[in-house]
């Protein structure tokens, strides 16, 4: 009778293993120049955005408000989505290609490692860097508006607590759709550098028009698209924040999507492109 070990279970288990998600994230983290990007698109960004409003507040304060205005943390997490699901893009191709380009796919498939598994893996591994990063730069930004605002100008409201967390709720989700679209796109094309291109046209170019614009008769497929829910979803307290694309982010002139439908296009989203990146890692020849 021939007995399985306990390391070849493991080897076979479509659930990916500490240590597996542990090299992954290994694996990650030493490419230099995508941790700069992500580190500069979601640390980076609020650190200077702020640093130039705090430089030009303290040189004319008649002129210039205080950095930590309600409208300047509006406008910084809407650019930190904007650039961070850039980043979430970026670091889901480079994880779910970085077997194939570094020719090491076919070793691990003989190993025995289960496909699923070694999809699985990059997952966790690639959002606990992205949202760990993500999380310091709201951080900053949160910080930033509860300190040195002015609470008694004129005509605004500092931004409450619970209001903060479901903005900063809010700027992570967008970028865990990021990541898992990226990494199902990138596995299902086999290469990192078109999906990056394909998903930053949807990002900058696709959903800032089909936001603004109410397509007559084509509402509802505009609604398919996930950024215009994510839009949907936006929190009143990043109202009013700049965009960046071609329209400049004018206004949401979409009809408001019910709750369940806002949910359900999301969900189909995320795990529809980790349906699509299963499927291809189960059949892609070694």
């Amino acid at each position: 009778m021939t007995q399985h070990s306990p390391t070849s279970a493991r080897r076979s288990s479509w659930l990916p293993s500490v240590s597996l998600i542990g090299v992954k994230f290994l694996e990650l983290r030493r490419r230099g120049a995508l941790m700069t990007v992500i580190v500069a698109f979601t640390v980076g960004l609020p650190v200077i955005f702020y640093g130039i409003r705090a430089i030009y507040h303290l040189s004319d304060p008649a002129h210039n408000g205080p950095a930590g205005a309600p409208t300047a943390f509006a406008t910084a997490v809407t650019v930190m989505a904007e650039f961070g699901f850039i980043a979430a893009v970026l670091l889901g191709a480079t994880a779910g290609t970085d077997d194939l380009t570094d020719g090491m796919f076919r070793q691990l498939v003989i190993t025995g490692r289960s496909r699923l598994a070694l999809y699985l893996a990059r997952i966790p591994a690639g959002l606990s860097i992205l949202c760990s990063f993500a999380a310091v730069g709201f951080v900053v930004a949160a910080l930033v508006t509860a300190f040195l605002s002015s609470p008694h100008a004129a005509g605004t409201l500092s931004p409450s607590a619970g209001s903060l967390v479901g903005a900063g709720l809010w700027l992570e989700l967008y970028l865990v759709i990021g990541f898992m679209v990226g990494l199902g796109l990138s596995v299902l094309m086999g290469q990192r550098t078109v999906p990056v291109i394909l998903l930053i046209v949807l990002e900058i170019i696709i959903t800032p028009i089909l936001t603004d614009h109410a397509l007559s008769h084509f509402v509802n497929v505009e609604r398919l698209v996930v950024g215009v829910p994510m839009a949907q979803l936006k929190p009143a307290v990043l109202a009013g924040g700049a965009h960046v694309g071609p329209t400049g982010g004018l206004g949401l002139v979409l009809p408001p999507m019910p709750t369940w439908a806002i949910a359900a296009v999301i969900t189909v989203w995320i795990m529809g492109w980790t349906a699509i990146g299963l499927w291809k890692m189960a059949t892609r020849d070694a």
